[in-house]
């Protein structure tokens, strides 16, 4: 996933290596929400396990639903 379109997060080598995080939450990385996601969680419950503003989870959400109707495969 190219993350550098996600306008909630970063990269910054002082934050988790580089790995992609969000802008407001720089110690969380936007893969673990994503991974999350897929294993069948809800935005409520991640939100909720780690303490997450909501909408930066259905954020990334979003973002990837539309990064795939984009780009479907084929």
């Amino acid at each position: 996933m190219d993350w550098s379109k996600f306008n909630l997060a970063m990269t910054d080598p002082q934050y988790l290596h580089g790995v992609p995080v969000f802008k407001d939450e720089p110690r969380m990385p936007v893969q673990a929400v994503l991974d999350n996601l897929e294993d069948g969680l809800t935005p409520e419950e991640i939100a909720s396990a780690y303490q997450l503003d909501l909408n930066l989870v259905r954020g990334v959400r979003d973002f990837v639903e539309s990064e795939r109707l984009a780009h479907p495969v084929r």
